[in-house]
């Protein structure tokens, strides 16, 4: 299959959806053939705007699609997904991969036997400013993500290690490489009955400790990554796209600052699943590395309500 072949379908159309049929539409390498959303004016009229055909139920996209994009509510994830794996048809879920492990187990296993593309909506993975850091570090002995935000109201069904903190949890397994062994959390919900922020420590077995702090009810907004190595310090700012790099033991005005080039990283993410689809490239994030972070995810969140959480391994495979 040529990339120009490929009928895409999006089915969700709430606040992310939306952006990933824009995107769909955009992109040449494909051709947005169908939306679905449960809501039949809302579906209609993003169908109206990007010319494709408006559904209200995800099964009569079956057969008239080759590749998805599945943006509704995480409870739903594997239900929906499982139906397209097993007709055949490639599929990028949003973050995280399922609610269960054992549901993202399942679809992992439906999708190898079916030999399809399952690719996860881990979108930071596209930012060019982590590629940049990720290209730079070499041996993290620590890692620190601050990734926080105002109340916005959207979400609180979904604990914040889920909404926000899964993303740090990706790009630090991306970028350490090793197995978390232990995991102490701590977190609260405070306006929404789920946690609204959690600060969390892992452990690896090669030695690097992470600090995760995630917050939906902040007093501003930052998404930043820093990393101390052998001899130097490395600070990422996602949201300002900047890397800067410190010698370690040299004055703090003794420093390398990077600024990183605008892009979309939705339409990265898209672009780099619609390669996969036709064969030309793995995807960057796979069903194991949504299954990765989400069984940490799910580490974080128990030792949070547990107040403690025997230390377990979670096995950091060559997928990231």
């Amino acid at each position: 299959m040529t990339t120009s072949e490929i009928r895409t379908g999006v089915i969700g159309l709430g606040y992310f959806g939306s952006f990933h049929a824009r995107q769909h539409a955009a992109n040449p390498k494909g051709r947005l053939a169908a939306v679905v959303d449960a809501d039949r004016a809302r579906a209609e009229a993003v169908g109206a705007q990007y010319g494709a055909v408006a559904l209200t139920d995800h099964r009569e996209l079956i057969g008239k699609i080759d590749a998805v994009s599945i943006t509704v509510p995480t409870s739903l994830h594997h239900a929906v997904a499982a139906d397209f794996i097993d007709a055949g048809v490639h599929v990028l879920i949003e973050k995280p991969i399922c609610d269960t492990a054992e549901s993202a187990r399942d679809l992992i296993a439906r999708a190898e036997a079916k030999g399809v593309v399952l690719q996860i909506g881990h979108i930071e993975r596209f930012s060019p400013v982590f590629g940049l850091l990720r290209e730079k570090v070499r041996t993290p002995l620590t890692v620190e993500c601050t990734r926080i935000g105002p109340w916005k109201g959207r979400a609180i069904d979904v604990d914040v290690v889920l909404d926000l903190m899964i993303h740090d949890i990706d790009l630090v397994l991306a970028l350490v490489r090793s197995e978390v062994v232990a995991v102490e959390a701590m977190g609260s919900p405070v306006l929404a009955p789920t946690n609204d922020f959690a600060l969390a420590q892992l452990r690896f077995a090669n030695g690097t400790v992470a600090h995760l702090s995630a917050s939906r009810i902040a007093d501003r907004s930052e998404r930043t990554i820093k990393v101390v190595e052998p001899g130097r310090y490395w600070s990422a700012d996602l949201a300002s796209r900047t890397v800067t790099s410190f010698p370690r033991g040299h004055a703090v005005l003794a420093h390398d600052e990077i600024a990183v080039p605008p892009s979309d990283n939705l339409a990265l993410e898209i672009d780099s699943f619609l390669d996969s689809v036709a064969g030309l490239r793995r995807p960057v994030v796979d069903g194991k590395a949504g299954l990765d972070a989400l069984l940490v995810a799910d580490m974080i969140i128990q030792h949070i309500g547990q107040g403690k959480l025997t230390a377990s391994s979670v096995l950091i495979g060559d997928s990231h």
